[in-house]
């Protein structure tokens, strides 16, 4: 099966290809788009309806410290998927693993990916659980209960529901029910990841709030946990505030490029 790779078809946008490399991998729908949406903080158009699109865009990490042109790349895993097939497969540094918390398929679709390739090459590996809200009785719902609980409070027009269980009913996850959650699939990745030396991370793309309001061990989670995963690492290319630059073993392309 062939990929298509959106938007390499000019000098600038092939310059992407030239960058160090972030490849987010998963299944359809696991909300691989919504994260990369916050993480760029950028409005993408409707999603396309081909799975074996390749989606490219341009990403300028900008921390206290440095900046540094790196290029973002997002495939749907499905038959015939290769990383040897894209244009940037030498130059990627980073994989992000993304699966839906409460599909253990899509998680299944990862081992078997994993297995498939050499994870020694990428210096970064991430493994995302995503939609974390869906899944009943998950520690943060507390948290988000008492920020929902607070805006009430606040709001000249309270809705009740939220003193009592800090979500509206109507959202019909979390605590609103009895059903205890099963922690299987989670138990069964955080295994996994450790033995694989990939760091786990929770998150709820879909809703900032919630996302924000996920912790382990007081550590931040979520899209802020992503950001800060990538902006430690040391990219080639990077430029520090102070005015040095790194080592340039790749061309930088042109700064704020944006493919879809």
């Amino acid at each position: 099966m062939g990929r298509e790779v959106k938007g390499l078809e000019d000098d600038s946008n092939e310059s992407l290809a030239n960058r160090p490399g972030v490849l987010m991998v998963g299944s359809s729908n696991v909300g691989k788009r919504t994260l990369l949406s916050r993480l760029l903080d950028v409005d993408f158009e409707e999603a396309s309806d081909s799975l074996t699109e390749v989606l490219c865009y341009g990403w300028t990490i900008d921390t206290k410290y440095y900046t540094a042109d790196v290029s973002v790349w997002m495939a749907h895993l499905v038959d015939g998927f290769s990383i040897g097939t894209l244009p940037m497969s030498n130059k990627l540094s980073a994989l992000v693993l993304v699966f839906d918390m409460n599909q253990p398929s899509t998680f299944a679709t990862l081992q078997d990916f994993v297995c498939q390739i050499d994870i020694q090459k990428f210096e970064i590996l991430l493994c995302i659980g995503n939609k974390v809200d869906l899944l009943p009785g998950h520690p943060a719902h507390i948290e988000y209960r008492r920020l929902l609980q607070k805006r009430a409070e606040s709001s000249s027009d309270p809705q009740p529901e939220f003193y009592d269980y800090g979500i509206s009913e109507s959202e019909g996850s979390s605590l609103l029910g009895g059903e205890e959650p099963s922690w299987d699939l989670r138990r069964s990745c955080l295994e996994w990841c450790i033995q694989h030396n990939i760091e786990y991370i929770e998150a709820c793309a879909s809703n900032s709030e919630f996302d924000k309001c996920l912790s382990v061990d007081g550590d931040s989670q979520g899209v802020e946990r992503l950001y800060g995963a990538l902006s430690a690492h040391m990219w080639p290319g990077m430029i520090l505030k102070s005015g040095n630059m790194t080592a340039v073993p790749y061309p930088t392309g042109k700064e704020g490029v944006l493919l879809y």
